[in-house]
């Protein structure tokens, strides 16, 4: 379920939704108005999602790379890095 703030939260309770962001590991919404405006989330999500996208687009580059017929055998790629 999401969890949504007013945006005077952030300033009043910053150190509240900042233990919410790092305990829940979900988006903490902030509201101005009524209306959602900006998301926050603890900085060890943000560096978990960094990398699910680079490995993402490492494995498309290679899925890339075998549609276009860049692959070698096993046992030359056994020599290139051994």
């Amino acid at each position: 379920m999401a969890i949504i703030r007013p945006s005077t939260d952030l300033r009043n309770k910053y150190k509240e939704i900042s233990e919410l962001c790092k305990v829940s590991q979900e988006p903490v919404y902030i509201t101005v108005n009524g209306k959602e405006d900006t998301a926050i989330i603890s900085s060890k999500v943000l560096d978990e999602l960094y990398q699910t996208i680079n490995l993402m687009q490492k494995i498309n580059e290679g899925i890339a790379d075998v549609n276009a017929g860049k692959v070698v055998s096993l046992e030359e790629a056994k020599k290139i890095l051994l």
